[in-house]
């Protein structure tokens, strides 16, 4: 409903001016009109709703039509709205990110703060839209019935009076119902840009790396979909509870004006309930953050199984290795279990708050011996009722604001890391392809910040001045691929004082045992390990080959061109 559009990324435009209210909002703004019948100009329906379509989803009509005529397939299906697109959403989220880090450095960065930055403008929408639908959920029961019950124990009764008061009811409910839907409506569309942005920049900067030996294969997988869709909940849930001191605030000065002190006791009862929700909300996230590491535990388990399923099962390893998983998983389900029950428990707390907060309130009432009336009981029931509504949604939101607050930690490392300057230089000499010269290299990251790109250059001139020949008539010379490992504290070096060269036209083949360090020459050659001391340099680009065989989910032309344009006579 509200957001940047996809050609305004920033809040300046391209000249460096900041631009106007109306120039950042005029699409959304747009949606405020409550019918537009003649908006039929972009490529998705969404994009063109007026706010009755847009809160009630009546823009997937005409989709749902199609799909009940005909099958829908990715072709039919209308294109996806250029603001809810990764590129838009990824781009505004880096912008943001970039500001936050130069302002106060990568380290005292907030990735939250940028969250809020993100979405701020949404979610103050949202807020609105809670506190009208608040307000008419709270006028209806309260004042109508209330007003409705009297006039029909009233003995001059008006029946256009009772007919108005109807329809004022019938319209409260439906005014609160609408601001009900646009308030959900607000948070998917949020929810699903948080999301994309968000994982689409922890992807990009997941790219950028050479290597991945400072993360698990388990920890991207779960940083890439559970922590996605914890940020997804919690832009979804969270906003929704912001109106409850309103909530409070006025169903008690109400209950207060119609019922006397009396009424302060229910009001009690849900303020002794909402920090009780909270903590076993907190409770249930602390026994999730457990789980999650098992999780990432038994994916990297799992993914080593099934890489060395050839080893495990020439050696009969198999029931070991289930063994292990098994006991991984069950500790997993144990810590589910127990959030689950939490859950659970927490959830059926705002029924049995409300029933205990009219229960004590009424005894309280009759015991001081105090007037009750229909009209005032039905009003405080219908009071309290509406608090349970907004109340219930307390547990899922601390739930998903604290699974949020751990995934955002996750993601922040990642965003935060940087990939290594490349140690690969030129070789001098224009028909050298591949040049190694007295070149230890270890896969340890911390040490590798300690190399820098001007001592390789220095290394480079000082070697190529008195070894020249000697280097480069040497065809190869490989003096120990895994070298000793160096004294406690020290990287283990897994390639050391490794020396050859490879000239233009020559074929040159490498061959080892197991372990040899075949594997991680080739990773030297790539960028992929880190250089102690010595020269790499490579002369153009380098073709590799995997060991293993990887396709993405696709036919095989696709596999083949990687997004280029198919040319049928190449």
């Amino acid at each position: 409903m509200v957001g940047e559009g996809p050609y305004l990324i920033s809040d300046l435009d391209r000249r460096g001016q900041r631009r106007s209210f109306i120039e950042r909002y005029d699409h959304s703004l747009k949606t405020m009109i409550p019918v537009r019948p003649y908006a039929r100009l972009a490529p998705n329906p969404v994009d063109d709703a007026g706010l009755f379509s847009f809160a009630t989803f009546s823009w997937l009509t005409p989709v749902m039509v199609k799909g009940y005529k005909h099958t829908l397939t990715v072709d039919t299906l209308p294109p996806l709205s250029p603001y809810d697109s990764s590129d838009t959403n990824a781009k505004r989220f880096r912008i943001l990110w970039d500001e936050e880090v130069e302002r106060v450095g990568p380290e005292e960065a907030s990735l939250g703060r940028v969250v809020w930055k993100f979405q701020r403008t949404r979610v103050l929408m949202d807020i609105v839209a809670n506190i009208l639908c608040i307000i008419m959920a709270a006028v209806g029961p309260t004042v109508l019935i209330h007003q409705i019950l009297q006039q029909t124990e009233s003995v001059s009764r008006n029946v256009w009076v009772g007919v108005g008061l109807c329809i004022a009811l019938f319209a409260t409910e439906f005014t609160k119902v609408l601001f009900w839907a646009l308030a959900w409506a607000i948070n998917y569309r949020t929810a699903i840009r948080l999301k994309v942005a968000v994982s689409t920049l922890v992807f990009e900067n997941l790219v950028s790396f050479k290597t991945l030996a400072h993360i698990s294969v388990g920890e991207v997988l779960n940083i890439l979909s559970s922590d996605s869709y914890s940020l997804f909940e919690a832009a979804l849930f969270c906003p929704l509870p912001a109106t409850i001191p309103i909530l409070m605030a006025v169903c008690a000065v109400y209950a207060f004006f119609i019922l006397g002190p009396t009424a302060l006791v229910g009001i009690s009862v849900y303020a002794i309930f909402i920090p009780i929700q909270m903590f076993m909300a907190k409770l249930n996230s602390a026994f999730r953050r457990s789980a999650i590491s098992v999780t990432d535990k038994r994916v990297q388990t799992m993914n080593e199984f099934l890489t060395c399923v050839k080893l495990i099962k020439m050696c009969a390893w198999e029931k070991s290795f289930t063994k292990t998983i098994q006991d991984i998983r069950k500790r997993e389900r144990k810590l589910l279990e127990k959030a689950g029950f939490i859950q659970s428990g927490n959830s059926a707390l705002a029924p049995i708050a409300s029933t205990i907060a009219i229960v004590l309130t009424f005894t309280c009432h009759i015991l001081l011996r105090r007037r009750l009336t229909a009209p005032v009981a039905f009003s405080v029931i219908a009071m309290f009722n509406v608090m349970k509504f907004s109340i219930a949604i307390l547990p899922f939101s601390v739930k998903a604001m604290a699974e949020a607050n751990v995934s955002l930690r996750r993601m922040k490392k990642i965003l935060i890391d940087k990939s290594p300057p490349s140690y690969i230089t030129q070789p001098e000499d224009p028909d050298t392809v591949l040049l190694l010269a007295n070149a230890t290299l270890t896969w340890d990251q911390e040490t590798s910040l300690k190399s820098d790109l001007k001592k390789v250059q220095n290394q480079k001139k000082h070697f190529l001045k008195k070894q020249r020949l000697e280097a480069y008539s040497s065809s190869s010379s490989a003096q120990g691929a895994a070298g000793p490992e160096e004294q406690s504290g020290s990287p283990k070096l897994v390639l050391h004082n490794i020396n050859f060269v490879v000239r233009k036209g020559k074929v040159l083949g490498v061959c080892g045992n197991v372990g040899s360090g075949k594997s991680s020459l080739i990773a030297a050659l790539l960028g992929q390990m880190q250089l102690q001391q010595g020269i790499v340099a490579v002369n153009g680009t380098v073709a590799y080959v995997s060991q293993q065989a990887w396709i993405f989910h696709g036919n095989v032309r696709e596999n083949i061109l990687f997004g280029e344009k198919y040319d049928h006579q190449r």
